[in-house]
């Protein structure tokens, strides 16, 4: 189908792969303003793709998987098909495979499974505190961000101690493709089969010999007659410890940046913090946005924001321009705590079938992180910027210098 588009140069969304976050969102307000939201990018490939910058079109590609599926692919790069099926797990299937997979899993996610894991949470995040008490100048990737949500997740599935630093290099491997410190593609692939071939075999072994963990639980799981096959259980496994566990990571470290560049916020956060912080992590995901972008592919020719989608055409959400736009947000690169509609962000996706299956566990991880370091060190703060991933798929930080006081 040909049709004319409003085309937005390749430029345009270089500052995802090398630029700080300031550049990123002036980019991307600049695409709002431009285009109203829905703008055709293309790229040396010649495929392109239709960014997608405005919150109200984000929510309708994401409550319509009639029209936009998820099947063909979850990025702004296309992969062979077992590649995809093994990185991907349920967000990139459409129903009823997706629905029947999510739940099989989402038991184990619910809040009332959340409410059992908050002890071990605390005590981990009071071992962290401890540690931190003799060390003035810390980087607080590797000390707390990077560390206490990978921690909670190997704990759930039953990692053994011992091979958690191999599954933390294979993490870094995978979603720094991007990045020149992590090797580049090829190292992005090997990482993903030594996690995939690695969770096979935890797979086996739980089925085998089942345990008190989420492993066992999700390998011996039958809904309707169905289960988990091992190739399933191992890529829910990839997406668990990779996505599942960034989104966290990336969020308690930004919101450390945040709080640290807003003094006066991080003052009325701890002045009441039982009363503010659920509006205060809500407003730390709208403002970092994990998660940069999720795409999916048009099924049917469509108008999405004025614009003729054509079948076939990828369509990519960006959340980081989402949860910044100014027709939802007031001010919306400001940050603050008591923004009265933080709660409208969609860092956990926008509604619809993919919303984040992880968001009670991400949320009370801050919950528990954020107000045991206030309390025992209310003068934390950065010393440095932080060392940003090369991504254009999620908003990590690699490093973040920090001082106790």
């Amino acid at each position: 189908m040909a049709h004319d588009r409003d085309e937005v140069s390749p430029a345009v969304l270089q500052p995802f792969w090398s630029a700080g976050v300031d550049d990123r969102l002036r980019a991307f307000a600049a695409m709002r303003a431009r285009s109203g939201g829905v703008a055709h990018h293309r790229d040396e490939r010649g495929t392109g793709c239709w960014s997608v910058t405005s919150h109200a079109a984000v929510a309708e590609v994401s409550r319509d998987p009639a029209t936009y599926t998820s099947t063909a692919g979850f990025s702004l790069d296309d992969f062979p098909r077992d590649v995809l099926d093994v990185m991907a797990s349920i967000i990139a299937m459409d129903d009823p495979r997706h629905g029947r997979q999510r739940r099989l899993v989402q038991s184990a996610f619910s809040p009332r499974a959340i409410r059992r894991l908050t002890a071990s949470v605390e005590s981990l995040t009071d071992a962290i505190v401890d540690e931190l008490r003799d060390a003035q100048d810390f980087d607080f990737v590797s000390a707390v961000g990077g560390r206490l949500p990978l921690q909670v997740i190997c704990d759930l599935l039953d990692v053994p101690a011992g091979d958690r630093p191999r599954l933390r290099a294979w993490i870094n491997g995978i979603l720094g493709v991007d990045d020149p410190e992590f090797g580049g593609p090829e190292q992005s692939l090997a990482s993903l089969l030594a996690l995939y071939e690695y969770a096979i075999d935890l797979g086996k072994q739980r089925l085998a010999a089942p345990g008190d963990d989420i492993t066992s639980v999700l390998v011996h799981a039958e809904i309707d007659g169905h289960r988990l096959t091992p190739d399933e259980f191992a890529s829910f496994v990839i997406l668990l410890v990779s996505a599942g566990n960034d989104t966290t990571r990336t969020a308690l470290t930004w919101g450390m940046k945040l709080l640290s560049d807003h003094p006066d916020q991080k003052r009325l956060l701890a002045e009441d913090f039982d009363a503010r912080e659920a509006n205060a992590i809500d407003e730390i995901l709208r403002w970092c946005s994990p998660a940069l972008h999720m795409r999916r592919t048009a099924t049917v020719d469509t108008v999405l924001g004025g614009q003729p989608i054509a079948k076939g055409d990828k369509v990519v959400l960006w959340y980081l321009a989402a949860n910044h736009d100014d027709a939802v947000f007031a001010d919306p690169d400001a940050f603050d705590v008591l923004r009265p509609n933080a709660r409208d962000h969609i860092a956990f996706g926008a509604g619809g079938p993919h919303f984040c299956l992880g968001s009670h566990l991400a949320r009370m991880e801050m919950r528990v992180v954020l107000r045991k370091l206030l309390s025992a060190f209310p003068d934390m703060h950065t010393t440095a910027e932080p060392d940003l991933l090369v991504s254009p798929f999620v908003h990590t930080i690699k490093a973040l210098p920090c001082a106790t006081g």
